[in-house]
């Protein structure tokens, strides 16, 4: 029997000014490069201009595409395919958030294979591998820089869909927490909430590893003292966002695992009311940690002795922490369709403790959201 297997291929580099520091690592990925970036972020935060400087310090030409908006389309990441291609572009670095990393990851792929329709994407057959991508994370939560997945909106159905692969994977991943140290507060309580989901999912799941373990033991009492001191409206030191932004990394390789029932069903939340991704996700992160005191009360019991609370404290700073849009519900209706893709067979059902279907998750989401 396999006890773990672990492919991790994403060289991380982390540490105050690790950007400009890395610039000899960056070159040997060739002469000419796209950067990729949402509108603003990057510039705020400082993290372009550090690759900027990186790039012209080694001689290396480089084009901006600065088009990517938070829940990225996929025929956003498709144009920045496309402009990766035109410009003849050797290597991307993405800068960002998870919305930014995640296109990113997608444009790779459409940088060296041509597609009949760009939602092919979604069916894993690539006849070149993606360009290589350096990841340069801007905000603490996703953890995108180390996983394989890529969540991109498809322009169809304007809902959220995964690319899970190993052509996702970046190269190099540059993890340097000052550019966190300005994210408003509402931005860093959803990506502090999305960085205990993937932790709490992972350390739940049927499909957790030792290595999964590891890093959820690694991070949750951290990520739970961040929640905390931001549930009593405290003030972030550097300290404290240092301490959270590698822990969204380690959070990030618990996604090795995959994820759990309340990603599922926070999609809805996003996709169709706009509820923040960390957000939509916590709301159904309590009700998970409730099941799991009834189905799997060991690891239950030992994921309380982790965070260093009880069951009472936990759901209590999640809930001050959880923010939605008042009279947020949906009609009978709306659920259905939504829900129309939810099979007991999916991992996200079968990978949970206990007997979690289709009918349990439909219950849960109608007793919360329901008209």
């Amino acid at each position: 029997m396999i006890d773990f297997n672990l492919y991790m291929p994403v060289r991380v580099i982390g540490g105050k000014n690790c950007v400009k520091q890395s610039s000899k690592t960056i070159a040997a990925f060739g002469d000419k490069c796209l950067i990729i970036t949402g509108r603003s972020s990057a510039k705020r935060c400082g993290a372009l201009a550090d690759v900027t400087t990186a790039l012209e310090s080694e001689g290396i030409d480089y084009r901006v595409f600065d088009e990517i908006e938070p829940n990225p389309l996929l025929s956003a990441a498709y144009k920045a395919g496309q402009t990766a291609a035109r410009v003849k572009a050797e290597f991307i670095i993405a800068i960002g958030g998870g919305s930014v990393l995640d296109a990113a990851k997608a444009a790779a792929i459409y940088a060296t294979n041509d597609f009949f329709d760009m939602e092919e994407i979604y069916d894993y057959r690539y006849s070149a591998q993606p360009l290589p991508l350096i990841a340069v994370g801007t905000t603490a939560g996703t953890g995108s820089e180390v996983s394989k997945v890529a969540v991109i909106t498809n322009d169809a159905t304007m809902e959220k869909k995964s690319i899970n692969c190993d052509a996702c994977y970046a190269k190099i991943a540059l993890c340097d927490p000052r550019y966190t140290y300005n994210t408003p507060r509402d931005i860093t309580v959803s990506t502090a909430l999305d960085a205990f989901a993937h932790a709490i999912e992972g350390w739940f799941s049927k499909k957790r590893t030792v290595v999964a373990e590891l890093f959820a033991i690694k991070c949750m009492r951290d990520i739970f003292e961040i929640l905390t001191l931001l549930s009593r409206g405290e003030t972030l030191s550097e300290e404290a966002r240092d301490k959270m932004y590698y822990s969204s990394i380690y959070a990030g390789m618990v996604l090795s695992v995959g994820t759990l029932y309340p990603h599922l069903l926070g999609y809805t939340l996003t996709d169709h009311r706009g509820v923040p991704h960390g957000q939509a996700c916590a709301v159904f992160d309590m009700h998970l940690i409730e099941w799991n005191e009834k189905h799997a009360p060991e690891l239950a019991g030992a994921f309380f002795g982790l965070v260093g609370a009880n069951a009472a404290t936990v759901l209590s700073v999640m809930d001050k922490l959880i923010d939605l849009p008042d009279n947020l519900s949906f009609t009978a209706e709306e659920i259905e369709k939504y829900s129309a893709g939810w099979t007991d067979e999916n991992p996200k059902f079968t990978n949970v403790y206990g007997r979690f279907t289709r009918k349990t998750a439909l219950t849960l989401f109608q007793s919360l959201f329901a008209e």
